[in-house]
């Protein structure tokens, strides 16, 4: 999986697709119930060109293998499925269904988190991430909203602090106004990962020099 992340060859790609399904076809007939193992498949078949062998039909047979044996993380396969193909509406209903499931419920509410971004649903974010205690997305969506600022700030403080918790916090003191609190942040997320994306014209529109 690794090297998957880093190589751009086409096909040395496809070939590493082909030996991920295999170990993962593998594992399933050494453990045919495992649900996390049917999980990982799902995600192999959305997120691999149908070349490879992707394929949104075999992700959603393994989505229903999953259900027949937890019905909570089987609706989320059904979400994750969703989602990927924005079908936005359907993906909420099944992750909000497998977030009333304790053993599912990070899980599904990270992914409703994420979701809620992306369709600017901001309060539903903020309700997700707040009932799952995190402190960086809490902030990184005030700074996407441009809403709950005191709130963002306050949640970046207390998350780990790296170059994303820095850059964040750094477009939340802009919008509040506080531009030198916002250079020092930036001039900090850019010190510690100069290709974080966003903080090259964040220094050039704030004048870090």
């Amino acid at each position: 999986m690794a090297e998957a992340q880093k190589t751009s060859n086409p096909i040395r790609l496809i070939m590493l697709a082909w030996d991920i399904r295999d170990n993962l076809d593998e594992a399933l007939k050494l453990a045919p119930d495992d649900v996390e193992v049917r999980l990982d498949l799902v995600r192999w078949y959305v997120m691999t060109p149908g070349i490879a062998g992707g394929s949104t039909t075999d992700a959603r047979a393994q989505a229903e293998e999953i259900a027949r044996r937890d019905a909570a993380l089987g609706a989320f396969a059904r979400g994750y499925i969703h989602y990927r193909e924005k079908d936005y509406g359907s993906a909420r209903r099944e992750l909000r269904e497998a977030a009333k499931a304790p053993h599912v419920k990070v899980r599904a509410l990270t992914w409703l988190g994420w979701l809620s971004q992306e369709t600017q649903q901001y309060d539903a974010a903020f309700d997700a991430w707040t009932q799952i205690g995190n402190a960086y997305e809490i902030g990184r969506t005030a700074a996407f909203c441009h809403c709950r600022l005191e709130v963002g700030e306050a949640a970046l403080k207390r998350a780990t602090p790296n170059a994303e918790t820095h850059y964040f916090l750094g477009l939340i003191y802009e919008q509040r106004g506080d531009l030198k609190s916002a250079r020092r942040e930036i001039e900090t997320a850019w010190r510690l990962d100069k290709t974080l994306a966003g903080v090259k014209e964040a220094r050039k529109r704030l004048g870090v020099r």
